[in-house]
């Protein structure tokens, strides 16, 4: 279950926004953001820097059940500024990625409809396949400096990940995160084998140690 405190100054979220507009109407400045992100030295051939944004607007934390951040970001004509990212699902701009530019700590959406974003070719609709291993990031700033693979921002995007041949985790904790979204829970409400799912968790998960 989630739960956000509503505020007034927070219109977007989960609610029926013409998100095309609202990109248009609050994006400035794209060689800043990209500048930004160059000093954190994120690659110029990565997806995020090229569609990299600036926008004042303001973040508010919440108990967000359902996503894999704690923010919101409201875009204002003042407020703090953030490095903004586009979030398409098959070809439309669903939602608005935002990371604040005095702490990339922080960083949540806009409207929370938005899955994912990365390299991901979803094979229950595409006749396409996955790559061979998935790296899968916890934060945007390590998926930007990575330049690739995929950051989570639904839960119920997890699932989808039982489709990749092996699946490359942050660390031990983020590796036991996504068992159990992807592989255990989605075996528990089914009714099947959890101890089943949990050995396919253990097979298809790893993760580097050096790196932990």
């Amino acid at each position: 279950m989630s739960f956000y405190d509503r505020d007034p100054t927070v219109p977007f979220w989960r609610s029926n926004v013409d998100v095309d507009s609202l990109f248009a109407s609050h994006t400035h400045r794209s060689e800043k953001a990209q500048a930004w992100l160059r000093y954190r030295e994120v690659s110029e051939t990565c997806t995020g820097f090229q569609h990299a944004t600036l926008m004042r607007g303001h973040f508010e934390g919440g108990i967000l059940g359902l996503h894999t951040y704690h923010w919101t970001f409201t875009p204002t004509y003042k407020g703090d500024r953030a490095i903004v990212l586009p979030v398409y699902e098959h070809g439309r701009l669903v939602d608005l990625l935002a990371i604040a530019r005095h702490d990339c700590r922080i960083w949540g959406c806009v409207t929370g409809v938005g899955q994912y974003v990365g390299d991901f070719c979803d094979p229950t609709r595409e006749d396409r396949s996955l790559p061979i291993s998935l790296q899968v990031h916890k934060t945007a700033i390590s998926w930007l400096t990575s330049g690739m693979g995929v950051l989570p921002l639904s839960k119920g995007f997890f699932p989808l990940l039982q489709f990749a041949h092996s699946i490359i985790a942050q660390d031990g904790p983020h590796a036991w995160e996504i068992a159990n979204q992807a592989f255990i829970y989605p075996a528990e409400r089914l009714g099947l084998d959890c101890n089943a799912a949990e050995q396919a968790a253990f097979d298809r998960i790893s993760f580097d140690e050096a790196a932990s």
